[in-house]
């Protein structure tokens, strides 16, 4: 039966979805949910990244929900190696045309998706992201200077014109996800693939996106040190190329 499901995947232009998890019990399923409604969504790679909650027993409720129109698969980390540990096994699993990454709290969502996939399949090099920019709801002020930062830099570095660097909505084509060869284990993995895009010269298009922004004390998890991280992750391709 899961012989025939993927081969059922592989006839379409469908998106997988990688969903990292560190200790979302609280968001989890609700974003399961809403992701598994979206027609372009056929594989959920679900990424247990060492959780400490409820987040298996979640997980272990949800596996159940796989069927032939949705592919739902789930790994987990013994221990927390970050996430991009998490998006880097995710990918080893997905199938799909597109890849894109879906925070599983609830700051992003997945009724987007739809409009990124849309984007990406009028444009050249199929690589599209969502932008916040526009959006009333920014986040606090720190990070609002922090994404300002990355902007500057990356549009510096790269010949760009980013107006949201580290927005979690990227959707670009799984063929180039592979080629890049991804290394970074935390945050900085957006850098490196911003990086590495910006090295071998694609063309990425925004397209705008309505965003919930949460606080620390609600469960964000990035911090100022991912931000010196980013820098050096964004350089480091930048002086050696994206063989690094």
């Amino acid at each position: 039966m899961k012989h025939k499901q993927r081969r059922f995947l592989h006839k379409g232009n469908f998106i997988s979805l990688i969903i990292p998890v560190l200790n979302e019990e609280k968001t989890l399923a609700t974003i399961i949910d809403k992701c598994s409604t979206q027609s372009v969504v056929k594989q959920l790679v679900i990424v247990n990244d060492g959780s400490t909650d409820d987040t298996r027993r979640i997980l272990n409720k949800i596996s159940k929900k796989s069927s032939s129109r949705l592919i739902i698969t789930i790994l987990h980390h013994d221990n927390n190696l970050g996430k991009g540990a998490a998006i880097k096994t995710g990918l080893g699993k997905a199938t799909g045309k597109y890849v894109m990454v879906q925070d599983a709290d609830l700051e992003y969502s997945p009724d987007e998706i739809k409009h990124l996939y849309n984007k990406a399949e009028e444009t050249e090099s199929g690589i599209v992201f969502g932008t916040r920019s526009n959006h009333k709801k920014k986040g606090y002020l720190l990070a609002q200077l922090g994404n300002w930062y990355l902007n500057l830099m990356f549009n510096f570095l790269f010949g760009y014109h980013l107006t949201d660097s580290y927005t979690c909505y990227k959707l670009i084509p799984r063929t180039i996800w592979e080629k890049m060869k991804l290394r970074s284990n935390g945050f900085e993995i957006d850098a490196e693939l911003i990086a590495k895009l910006g090295i071998w010269g694609y063309k990425i298009t925004e397209i705008p996106i309505s965003y919930f922004p949460r606080k620390y004390s609600e469960g964000k998890k990035i911090k100022w040190l991912d931000l010196f991280k980013a820098t050096g992750a964004a350089i480091k391709v930048r002086l050696l190329g994206s063989s690094i």
